[in-house]
């Protein structure tokens, strides 16, 4: 089995995502309440090639990630009203815990094998690492998305430096904003 420099293995759940009404207050909550630290915090996420269900899309919005152990949180706080994978939770849901992330070495063979389970894949995007990123609806067998991430360019190494800060973190510089992948990648 293959295991990433980040602790998870290919194709495991290495990610739980959570949308949140206030990114900052979420970070705080998850602070004090459960010491996960340092995050790091994404003011404007920037994504490519954007769809939902088939259509084009933009996302405004920010996001903060960290790791407690091996695991990865993550919060998502959406700025605008479009519809969007994630506004589609809040108005059915509400926030809180929106997907759990898989990260796999082959990105087709992952989605094809959760289409043949009869699941569908409505969100669709690429990152600046670059990799792509789709979301999957699991049609009841899950509350929540499975978000597929391809384990491409520069994602083992981000994921990577999100962990090593976590590991013996002195709860000193909580915050970090990301100003770019080549501060979590050591490059």
């Amino acid at each position: 089995m293959s295991i990433f420099s980040f602790g998870q293995p290919d194709g495991g759940i290495c990610q739980l995502g959570f949308i949140v009404k206030d990114v900052r207050a979420a970070i705080a909550h998850n602070l004090k309440t459960f010491g996960v630290g340092p995050w790091f915090f994404m003011e404007k996420v920037e994504i490519s090639n954007a769809t939902y269900h088939g259509r084009p899309m933009e996302f405004v919005g920010s996001m903060a990630c960290a790791n407690t152990g091996h695991m990865m949180i993550e919060l998502i706080q959406q700025h605008n009203e479009a519809p969007s994978i994630f506004t589609e939770v809040i108005k059915s849901k509400g926030y809180g815990l929106h997907h759990q992330a898989v990260v796999v070495r082959d990105f087709p063979a992952k989605i094809k094998a959760y289409e043949a389970m009869g699941y569908e894949t409505v969100f669709y995007c690429e990152t600046g690492m670059p990799n792509r990123v789709a979301y999957v609806d699991t049609k009841g067998a899950s509350p929540f998305f499975i978000e597929v991430i391809e384990a491409a360019g520069m994602l083992e190494a981000v994921f990577n430096g999100v962990y090593r800060a976590s590991v013996d973190w002195d709860g000193k510089n909580p915050i970090r904003d990301f100003v770019s992948y080549d501060q979590l990648t050591g490059s």
